[in-house]
């Protein structure tokens, strides 16, 4: 074993540690909730400077590989890229920060120690995911991290309505899981190797003779049907919608973290991805519709939490739609962002409305004037051009990069648009361009570091065959589309039409209706 092998096994103490203070705590050797936090809270900073110091050495010096500790194909290993280290240290962050919330949130509370312990499982879990380096230790901490998360959600298991959601995550959850484990299956049959980067190799290397056999195409969709399953795609997404019951850091953990793990599976096997089209097709059709229905119904929303249930689903869908693009380092940098914004979100949700009054959010209390939209769109696209000019970067070099910035330049359209009404102050106008093009640099600059830092870890943009480019560019333009049609709605609220639209967006389509449905006709005939 050499030394990349053995500093990479020093990996695996940060996600040991924290099954280690859980199985402390639940055998009672941590006898009080004091301790067990003080425990799992220091155990997660050391995790957190530990993936730090090995990701400096990964950053320097290249990917770091354990040596397998199984028996054949069939064991564990750790894979230390830019990718694994950066996830681990969102996940490692989140959690200390999780903890430190936890302690006082549910201060009093007679199960507190239980929900510790259950909240390390899950992190350590997570992190040997995000760490895996095996085919079958992915999938065994895929698994893991499902059900330590259903502990978490079923935590007050005298509310009907939070073991309901559980149950429907559940049944969910386990569709993933065979799906992933089909996958794993046939990546094994058809490469004959069950490493990660070898498996990534066998990928690249048909990519290149542009040769797909069968059983990896196979595995390619059933990864992105996993992924999808994992990140509560349309229209199994209703039950993220229903576990707003269980305690707030729950909540946070599963918003911006858990739901990630969908996009990760994808990245993480993102040559294999572009080997079958049907593939790209499904990750930009089921992306497409949930970011769009969720986006929509998330603004019909009286509840604060569910409102922000919509807003992630919306983000997951986003964020498999750019990996349908093949635009793996941008879904990154949009994964990261998302992150730490929702955690923020859910830990600070009681005082959202007190938020808005204070920040004096205003909405368009007309529609705007089609030529102001135009204008406002060509100041949108120039700011892009200038940015991208001044930065060097070509924002025609890779399809994906384009669609996303066309959305972009769009949502930025559509801010100019709020800001810049005929009746908005001077120094509203000013401010919103101001924002408009902090927006627009911030968009460049941490593309140009997560290209930087992420370098070979994830997959390249490959040449998008027709059948993909047709998707990528209707997708485009029912985004442009929709983002129109918001921009237009308070010249459509009084209109019996858009009052129709508004009841069954604020009911998401039924979706979650017809899955209890079949759910209760299961239950009957059971």
């Amino acid at each position: 074993m050499g030394m990349d092998g053995g500093l990479a096994l020093i990996g695996y103490l940060a996600p040991l540690l924290l099954l280690l203070a859980a199985a402390a705590a639940a055998l009672n050797l941590v006898r009080t909730v004091e301790l067990t936090f003080q425990l799992g809270r220091a155990v997660s900073f050391g995790a957190f400077g530990l993936m730090l110091a090995l990701g400096i050495v990964v950053f320097t010096g290249g990917p770091l590989v354990s040596p397998l500790i199984g028996v054949g194909e069939i064991g564990f290993t750790l894979r230390l890229d830019a990718l694994s280290v950066m996830m681990s240290w969102l996940v490692t962050l989140l959690g200390a920060l999780l903890i430190q919330f936890s302690r006082n949130y549910l201060d009093g509370d007679p199960r507190q120690k239980i929900f510790f312990i259950r909240l390390y499982t899950t992190l350590g879990a997570v992190l040997l995911m995000v760490l895996s380096g095996n085919l079958w230790q992915l999938v065994i901490a895929w698994i893991g991290t499902s059900l330590a998360l259903h502990e978490l959600l079923v935590f007050y298991p005298d509310r009907p309505r939070a073991i309901r959601a559980a149950s429907k995550k559940f049944i969910v959850a386990r569709i993933g899981d065979l799906s992933l484990i089909t996958a794993a299956v046939a990546l094994a049959q058809t490469f004959g190797t069950t490493d990660l980067g070898q498996l990534r190799e066998a990928a690249r290397a048909a990519l290149a003779d542009g040769v797909a056999p069968a059983g990896a195409v196979v595995a390619a969709i059933l990864i992105v049907i996993a992924a999808a399953l994992k990140s509560a795609m349309f229209p199994f997404h209703g039950w993220l919608l229903e576990v707003m019951e269980t305690p707030t850091p729950v909540s946070a953990l599963l918003h911006a973290g858990l739901l990630n793990a969908g996009i990760f599976l994808v990245v993480r096997f993102g040559e294999l991805t572009f080997l079958a089209t049907p593939a790209l097709l499904l990750l930009i059709g089921l992306g497409g519709l949930t970011a769009i229905i969720a986006s929509s119904s998330m603004i019909t929303q009286s509840s604060v939490k569910v409102s922000l249930a919509y807003s992630s689903a919306a983000h997951m869908g986003f964020m498999l739609m750019l990996c349908g693009f093949g635009a793996h380092t941008v879904a990154l940098m949009h994964l990261i962002a998302h992150s730490c914004y929702k955690a923020h979100a859910f830990l600070s949700s009681g005082s959202i409305i007190e938020y808005v009054r204070n920040t004096g959010i205003q909405k368009l209390d007309k529609a705007p004037n089609p030529l102001a939209l135009i204008v406002n769109m060509v100041i949108a696209v120039a700011m892009f051009v200038a940015v991208a000019t001044v930065l060097g970067i070509d924002i025609t070099k890779r399809p994906g990069e384009t669609a996303m910035i066309t959305i972009f330049m769009t949502a930025v359209a559509y801010l100019l648009v709020k800001g810049n009404t005929g009746k908005a102050p001077l120094m509203v106008i000013a401010r919103t361009m101001g924002m408009a093009a902090l927006v627009t640099i911030a968009f460049f600059i941490l593309e140009v570091v997560a290209e930087a830092s992420l370098g070979q870890a994830v997959a390249v943009y490959p040449p998008l065959d027709s059948v993909t480019w047709i998707a990528v560019v209707t997708a485009v333009i029912i985004f442009v589309a929709v983002m129109a049609f918001s921009a237009f709605l308070p010249a459509l609220v009084n209109r019996p039409v858009w009052r129709v639209l508004y009841v069954h967006l604020k009911n998401g389509f039924y979706a979650n209706a017809l899955f209890d449905r079949l759910l209760d006709t299961l239950r009957l005939a059971r």
